[in-house]
């Protein structure tokens, strides 16, 4: 296993964003914070930070797991984007049963990597919890190795009304890491089943932003539609319909073909670049801040980010587990207050 410490670890693959957005090996890179550009910039430090997936355990090695899972991953672009690419010139392309699963692991990852899923797994992680304690699922708290009396306690101040969560520090990028392995292979097979994947032709260029794979709800809130450039005039769209039983649900491992219409592709354009946290790349300079603001002007809106460079640096902290974490009990006004202090609606 690689411990080497704060190495520069990618959110959206290198050598993707390189050979798919960039120009003799740079891209043009938007500064969403200070709306500037840097016209010839590294793919290498576009989306990435210091350990982005590392984990620093106090007393312990540098823990790069999930960067060596998501290299293996990696590797498989170069069979996976071919399959797409066809998929988008023939009208259909099919993947053999076990790349189609990897494509769709990759998926997963990406949206699993962004900087927002990054500042979401703490709410997330204790809402489960308040889910866990209301349905008498206590496995995660035995696996943190809370006493079986704390754990009867919970259980009890959760029946009178209150929640939990957590009081320390440094404790973000754990928290990040034990949503990503919890959740992760729940959302590859979300992807692989129910998931109805489209690559389409853009007859407008498309920038790729810091999100990678945007989830935005379709209009009518009826779906969420899943949004990955894969090249500034091709975009992976996938739809994923609500319902009870699910209204779709697929074994195939098709992949159909098609062309956005300009209406619908400037949709995805405005989507795509409001979603930028700090950055969005693309081959050809364009309007970032107009496209930003027309997607503001048509209601189009995304969960802020509270604190940015605190989820930026949160790899390069050290967590104790016995200092810096523990689950405390409040009312719902801080239940929702502690939420909002990493997104806000």
């Amino acid at each position: 296993m690689n411990n080497d410490l704060n190495n520069n670890q990618h959110y959206i693959t290198e050598s993707f964003v390189k050979k798919r957005f960039g120009t003799d090996g740079f891209v043009k890179r938007y500064d969403v914070k200070w709306d500037k550009w840097k016209l010839n910039a590294s793919p290498q430090f576009v989306f990435s930070g210091k350990g982005y997936t590392q984990l620093l355990i106090d007393g312990e090695p540098v823990e790069n797991s999930l960067e060596e899972s998501f290299s293996k991953l990696e590797s498989r672009l170069k069979c996976i984007l071919p399959v797409l690419d066809r998929a988008a010139k023939n009208g259909a392309a099919k993947f053999n049963e076990r790349l189609y699963r990897d494509f769709c692991f990759y998926c997963s990852y990406l949206w699993h990597l962004s900087p927002y899923a990054k500042a979401k797994a703490t709410p997330e992680y204790v809402h489960q919890l308040d889910i866990d304690l209301k349905h008498g699922n206590v496995k995660h708290l035995q696996d943190l190795q809370v006493s079986e009396a704390n754990i009867v306690m919970m259980q009890k101040l959760h029946a009178d009304g209150y929640k939990f969560i957590i009081q320390g520090q440094n404790y973000m990028q754990w928290v990040f890491r034990t949503q990503f392995v919890r959740n992760t292979n729940k959302q590859a097979g979300i992807f692989r089943h129910f998931v109805q994947w489209k690559v389409y032709n853009s007859p407008i260029e498309l920038p790729i932003s810091d999100i990678a794979l945007v989830d935005y709800p379709e209009r009518g809130n009826a779906a969420t539609l899943f949004i990955l450039p894969l090249s500034p005039h091709l975009v992976l769209v996938g739809k994923l319909e609500y319902g009870t039983p699910m209204p779709y649900y697929s074994t195939d491992t098709v992949i159909h073909g098609d062309t956005l219409s300009p209406e619908t592709a400037e949709d995805i354009l405005d989507v795509i670049c409001l979603s930028g946290i700090k950055a969005i790349a693309c081959k050809n300079k364009m309007d970032i801040a107009a496209y930003r603001e027309r997607a503001k002007q048509k209601k189009i809106g995304f969960t802020k980010i509270t604190d940015l460079e605190a989820v930026l640096s949160a790899s390069t902290k050290t967590f104790n587990p016995e200092k810096d974490f523990r689950l405390i009990q409040t009312n719902t006004e801080g239940f929702v207050k502690f939420c909002h202090s990493f997104v806000l609606p």
